[in-house]
């Protein structure tokens, strides 16, 4: 079963030669004549670059996001020389405040230049200078949650208390993840791809590539912790002073320019190959998600209870699996592009020095452009539809799906979704994954987006990173650097990508390109934002900040989302949901609706009914606790296949 099909291959192109004053300039600044040919580049330079480059599936070129789509940040401040570099794209471009940022794009700081970046649930990022940072995907994982990655230099993340039914804020570095839950910590990534995360207030967790399957290791504040440059996590230590500028300076005097650009060459190619083998893996995962969407949707269409339930624990497995998965993805992708984002940087400040080995890093380098395209597309077309899935199918999501608005339809909901099993999930990936964090949470009226923000979002936020613990600011630039790699070095060379670059695409576009099977047979309305920030609002939470469910919140959320109960003279029911939008696939089922003063057993017992409104006779008055039978209208729908292959004349699957 194929999860997409889009234009294969990142086709390559022999660049022209860069004028003296491009020479002068940042690392990857776009020439005017793209396709003139480039006479003394070796031939083998060239096929490097297809090869480095065909894996990623996807073509150079920018999305064009529509106006009702909201952007994942805005850039709120920017003091300098601060650029930005769209994703799909090869060339910067002059960023100013009000700039707004999407999934994959990159923001990059100069000399003593800085920039402050808001995302969509309110967080803060503060860049140092001389910095790299990426804008991450809100729809990878199960519970949606905003994410960065800091690709080269130093940043500050001021990170809001998580929101019931939030997904934990994640940091990518080149060598590890950082999962937080609210809290105000920095991350550095020094030019040999060390990463080092100190914690000012609150507790991260911390992810090494290396073992992504291991326990993370908990940081708390005033403490600090180091991720080798091979992935491998630290013991944590004090960090009583923030000392960003010192430790950036140390770090980077001890290495070789040419030898570290050389190593990151290496990185590029081993995660090349991991980044395929893990789309691979996830292809898999969908033609499960899929096989079990269509059997959910047959059974919902035949009324079949059994067969629901029967297919259930498994289906909820495959769907942990998928969403694992594309963290291991999200992770991997931000590691390459931060090996070839040093990899650039400490070329164009020693061009002579390292040109030998660039002629084999630098076509390495233009596939960093791709793969975060080919996460983003790959996200938005399959891993936010099955986050749909999510919410009706998952314990977990189940019980969160009040908190985002969601309505889960009734012949579902009659179901009780049992724990699942972490060893099936497992069993289910060939890559090492992480599990999500077990979160605390804090009642927030701050709206949860479980798909693109509204386009507004950032009107009335105010941005407002927390103090430094000290008087002067969290990163200060040492008077008399040691190193010469990266900072206090001027640029005299530039890389020039070989990529043929496209005009931008809109999305629609690019979602035409796709065979979707996930998402397409089972269906819940839009939203409803106010019932989610009424049910947060009413959310119960022990003492360690953990939901605990009470039935009566889940009653408050039926009634919230629009079901209006009506009992006429006649004796008839009926049920009316006027503000959600119907299903595209409806099914005949039967439901129970407990009467006034019913006891309801827990959340399910409370779903809304997503459709039409519907009417069902009751023989004589609506009695407290008595049980109606309401019947969904019928609409024929033809059962789903199983298995479905597809075939493209050109195209890739979700794998290679």
């Amino acid at each position: 079963m194929v999860l997409g099909l889009l234009v294969a291959g990142g086709a390559c192109k022999k660049d022209n030669k860069p004028s003296a004053e491009a020479k002068t300039q940042e690392t990857a600044k776009a020439q005017d004549t793209p396709n003139e040919a480039k006479t003394d580049t070796p031939p083998a330079a060239a096929t490097a670059s297809t090869d480095a480059t065909a894996g990623a599936g996807v073509q150079a070129g920018g999305i064009q996001h529509d106006d009702q789509e909201g952007a994942a940040a805005v850039l709120a401040n920017a003091s300098g020389t601060v650029e930005v570099r769209r994703v799909g794209e090869t060339a910067w471009t002059a960023a100013k405040a009000d700039t707004k940022l999407y999934p994959g794009d990159e923001v990059r700081t100069a000399d003593a230049s800085t920039a402050t970046i808001a995302l969509a649930d309110e967080s803060v990022i503060e860049v140092a200078e001389v910095s790299t940072v990426a804008i991450g995907s809100r729809d990878g994982t199960a519970d949606p949650g905003s994410s960065a990655a800091v690709l080269g230099g130093l940043a500050r993340f001021t990170v809001t208390p998580r929101a019931p039914g939030e997904g934990a804020f994640r940091v990518y570095t080149s060598s590890g993840v950082v999962l937080t839950r609210g809290t105000v910590y920095g991350v550095g990534v020094a030019a040999n791809g060390e990463a080092r995360v100190g914690v000012e207030s609150g507790t991260v967790d911390v992810i090494g590539l290396a073992a992504l399957d291991a326990p993370p290791v908990a940081v708390e504040k005033t403490s600090q912790v180091v991720i080798a440059a091979d992935g491998k996590v630290g013991a944590a230590a004090p960090w009583p002073a923030d000392d960003w500028g010192t430790w950036r300076d140390e770090t980077d005097a001890k290495l070789d320019v040419v030898a570290t650009v050389d190593t990151h060459g290496d990185w590029l190619a081993k995660l090349n190959q991991q980044l395929i083998d893990g789309y691979a893996d996830l292809q898999a995962s969908a033609d499960s998600a899929a096989t079990f969407e269509a059997t959910a949707a047959a059974s919902a269409e035949k009324n079949d209870v059994p067969a629901y339930t029967a297919a259930q624990p498994d289906g909820a497995a495959t769907i942990d699996a998928s969403f694992s998965l594309g963290g291991r993805l999200e992770a991997l992708t931000w590691a390459y592009a931060s090996h070839a984002q040093l990899a650039t940087d400490i070329y164009v400040r020693h061009p002579k020095e390292c040109e030998a080995k660039w002629q084999v890093v630098g076509p390495r380098v233009d596939a960093a452009i791709l793969w975060p395209k080919r996460y983003d597309v790959t996200a938005v077309a399959y891993l936010e539809p099955l986050r749909t899935q999510y919410y009706v199918h998952h314990p977990r999501g189940r019980a969160h799906a009040q908190l985002v608005g969601i309505a889960v339809p009734e012949f579902y909901a009659q179901v009780d979704p049992p724990e699942v099993d972490p060893a099936v999930v497992r069993a289910k990936v060939k890559g090492a994954v992480w599990v999500a964090p077990d979160l605390s949470y804090r009642p927030s009226p701050r709206p949860i987006w479980v798909a693109a923000p509204a386009p507004s979002w950032n009107a009335k936020v105010k941005v407002a990173a927390a103090p430094p613990r000290a008087k002067v600011a969290w990163y200060v630039r040492p008077p008399a650097l040691k190193a010469k790699a990266i900072v206090g070095t001027n640029v005299t060379g530039a890389w020039n990508s070989k990529l043929d670059v496209r005009p931008p695409q809109p999305w629609g576009d690019l979602r035409a390109s796709w065979k979707v099977p996930v998402g397409m047979k089972i269906k819940v309305g839009a939203p409803d934002m106010t019932a989610a920030a009424n049910a947060r609002a009413k959310v119960k939470l022990d003492p360690r900040g953990r939901v605990v469910w009470d039935h009566r919140a889940s009653a408050g959320m039926a009634a919230n989302a629009g079901a209006d109960v009506k009992t006429k003279v006649n004796g008839k029911v009926v049920v009316k949901v006027p503000e959600v939008r119907p299903p595209d696939v409806k099914a005949t089922v039967g439901v129970k609706v407990k009467g006034a003063g019913a006891t309801v057993r827990d959340h399910r017992d409370a779903a809304v009914k997503v459709g039409a409104g519907v009417g069902a006779k009751v023989d004589g008055a609506v009695k407290a606790g008595a049980n109606v039978k309401v019947k969904a209208p019928e609409v024929k729908i033809k059962a789903p296949e199983v298995k479905v292959k597809a075939k493209a004349s050109a195209g890739f699957k979700i794998g290679h």
